[in-house]
């Protein structure tokens, strides 16, 4: 295939950057198209399950998280209220048994890696996508700004509320999916020994549960609540909250939950209703084809949203590797990813319900499913086979 091909990728979150990035390991030199003005520090931390470490590690980056991230021994679920420990999932033969590690860092240190490996000179920042034509022969695109470019391939990594999804298929709008996070970083020095040990610590109620584990080595703890609400109406994805509208939910619940809510700083909470979109049955349409959320949004609570994305990045790369035509690289793409993303997104999306309704009085006698019962961990997105 012609290695000139002019590519380029709609969005620099972490899906869109890791297929960059392995779109360069095939030998190519795709561009980013980003709406922000610069890329941020994110104040949040997130889970690497050793499925998407193992994508990760495929692109020269084993190193790099090995030395910025912690790998958690256990991931222990408590009850909400009496503190009792429900259950402790072991977490350190993962190496052994799925041969990549289980990984939690800051967010901000995972993206840098990735725009620093993917080149910060090949990031066109400050463009909004306003429009697309994707035809047989090539990609028309129109930015807000009023300017246009003509691609051979568009890659659509542009999220949940994705113009390209919304422009090239048939589509419904997202949904409200009744579930709300709300998330913090907290400074350890202000929490208890237990919060910046090597866990991964869940506290569960019906209808709610709060998790938090420490990242950057022991400097900080990240906290994420996960509640219900009936409706939705914020458009923002991280607004602002105050700690009195999150501390409600978790009345009564252990020393612990409390004291993490107590070391929240007064203006560093945030919060974001959770949407959903139904499965598409193909992601390719024309000479584009979609990415991460904007493919196969999902609810967090199996921690697989990036995770997914890390996974069709890495693929998209290998079916271009491989692949005679950029038609027949699309489609390999989508022929080796839908079922395995759609699988994903339907049990996470279910988790939630599944995690919520649990009683936890009655949780050893009816175990969650999670990844390890579901097989989601044994998959490795850099040798699995190809689907031509």
């Amino acid at each position: 295939m012609n290695r000139d091909l002019n590519i380029a990728i709609i969005g620099g979150g972490i899906g869109g950057l890791t297929a960059g990035i392995a779109l360069q390991k095939a030998g190519f030199s795709p561009r980013i198209y980003e709406r922000a003005p610069e890329f941020g520090e994110v104040g949040a931390g997130i889970s690497m399950s050793p499925n998407a470490t193992l994508g990760l590690e495929s692109l020269g980056f084993g190193d790099f998280l090995n030395d910025t991230a912690n790998e958690p021994l256990e991931q222990r679920l408590y009850h909400g209220e009496t503190g009792e420990m429900l259950m402790a999932i072991d977490r350190r033969n993962c190496r052994e048994t799925y041969h990549g590690a289980y990984y939690q860092l800051h967010r901000a240190d995972l993206l840098g890696m990735l725009i620093d490996g993917f080149g910060r000179e090949n990031c066109v920042m400050n463009q909004s996508l306003a429009g697309i034509d994707s035809r047989e022969d090539g990609v028309s695109l129109r930015f807000e700004d009023g300017h246009a470019e003509e691609v051979d391939i568009a890659i659509a990594a542009d999220g949940l509320r994705s113009v390209v999804r919304d422009a090239l298929f048939d589509s419904d709008p997202p949904e409200f999916s009744g579930h709300v996070a709300w998330r913090a970083l907290v400074p350890a020095n202000k929490l208890g020994t237990l919060s910046v040990e090597r866990l991964n610590i869940n506290h569960l109620g019906t209808g709610r549960n709060i998790v938090s584990y420490p990242v950057r080595g022991t400097d900080l703890v990240n906290i994420v609540a996960l509640t219900k609400a009936d409706a939705w109406a914020e458009e923002s994805w991280n607004a602002k909250a105050e700690k009195s509208e999150l501390t409600v939910h978790y009345e009564g619940w252990a020393d612990y939950v409390q004291a993490l809510l107590a070391a929240i700083p007064g203006d560093e909470l945030y919060r974001w209703g959770l949407f959903i979109r139904k499965p598409l049955d193909h992601w390719v349409s024309g000479r584009t084809a979609l990415l991460g959320d904007a493919a196969h949004p999902m609810l967090p609570y199996m921690g697989q949203g990036a995770s997914c994305a890390i996974e069709d990045g890495v693929i998209l790369g290998r079916a271009f590797a491989a692949a005679g035509s950029a038609d027949e690289a699309l489609n390999i793409y989508q022929n080796t990813r839908l079922e395995r993303a759609s699988t994903l997104q339907s049990e996470s999306n279910l988790g939630g319900d599944r995690l919520q309704a649990i009683v936890p009085d009655a949780f050893r006698n009816t175990p969650v499913k999670n990844e390890d019962s579901l097989g989601i961990f044994a998959y490795n997105p850099a040798t699995v086979p190809l689907k031509k």
